[in-house]
Parts: structure tokens; sequence; C-alpha cells
């Protein structure tokens, strides 16, 4: 009984939310990484896209910065589409909590993951590798999973953390060693 009360008292706030959430994208990128000329923030987009593609070519002097470009757009445009078809719900940590409890289906840092792993292998790098991070495995409530890419060759702890999950579909990326999450790598037999 007070669990149902619970349910029809949360509804409307759920409802009221759900209609507050912006979507970036109406659709997914059609290439891979194709800047949309008609979105109303594309300056800002481009100027972003820059910024992550300078911070991927500086990982270490071998690497492609034509593909360091192709990825920056990929997870930076992947992301907004992402939001978009999970509908998310800000902040990240109360859609987590949609989708537990069945209002939401997918959307969970994993989810974000997955997803955005699967689209930039789908790019075939050349001189940059995939990582998957967890940081806190194990814990219900605390664990949380991201991409991480580096220059091929380098070691994890090398990476740049691509976390589209925390800021709700704004793609955040920081170094491995700067974050504030205890990043590990997780085998990619598990992934």
């Amino acid at each position: 009984m007070y669990a149902n009360l619970k349910c029809i008292l949360l509804l409307p706030f759920v409802i009221w939310l759900g209609a507050c959430a912006s979507a970036h994208h109406s659709g997914p990128p059609e290439t891979a990484g194709e800047v949309s000329r008609t979105h109303p923030e594309a300056k800002v987009e481009r100027s972003k896209i820059a910024r992550l593609r300078n911070d991927l070519a500086a990982l270490n002097d071998r690497a492609d910065v034509a593909e360091a470009g192709q990825v920056a757009r990929t997870a930076i445009e992947y992301s907004y589409y992402l939001a978009e078809k999970y509908e998310v719900v800000r902040p990240a940590a109360f859609h987590n909590i949609l989708v537990r409890v069945g209002l939401k289906n997918r959307g969970l840092c994993h989810h974000w993951t997955t997803d955005l792993m699967i689209q930039l292998e789908q790019l075939e790098l050349k001189t940059y590798q995939l990582y998957w991070g967890v940081a806190y495995r194990g814990s219900e409530l605390r664990e949380h999973n991201s991409v991480v890419i580096a220059a091929r060759g380098q070691r994890f702890e090398e990476g740049i953390v691509l976390d589209p999950w925390r800021d709700s579909g704004e793609l955040h990326w920081t170094p491995v060693k700067k974050d504030h999450y205890p990043w590990q790598e997780r085998p990619r037999s598990e992934w």
C-alpha cells in the first residue's frame, strides 16, 4: 500500500522532469562524427570537438590528428544522440533511479559505456586504443564505468576518460590520472 502511494506521488514529478529534459539531436549522426549544421549550438560544439581532438592528439607525438578529430566528433555527437535515445532526465544520478525503478529502460553508466564503445570501435582506430574503465567495482551504489582512450601502445593509466554519463550526454573528458574516480582497467574479456 505504502509503495503504491509513493509511486502515485512520484509519477507527476517524474512526468514534469521528463518534460523538462532536453535532447541535443533528433537522431543518430548520419555519418560517424558529422557535425549538425542546423544545431543551434554548432559553434560551441565545434569548439568542444577541437578541444577534445587536441587533447587526444597530445597523448603522444605519433597520434594521428585526423583520427583524433574523428574520435572527438564521434564521442561528442554520439553522446548527445544517446541522451535523446535514453530520454535522459537530469541529473544523471536521478536518471539512474528512474532506470532502477523501471520508469526508464537505459541510461546507467554501463549502458553509456557499452553504446559509446560500440560506436568508437566501428572507427577501426589505427593510432588509438580503447579501454573500459571501472571505478568502485562491485559497489551497488558507487560503481562507475566509462570508456578510456589512449594512444596505441600506451597503458590504461596514460589515457583519457570519455564519460557521457556524468553530465547527462554532455561528454566529459579528463586524463585518467587526474580524475576524482579511482579508475581501473576492466579486462577486455569482460566487455
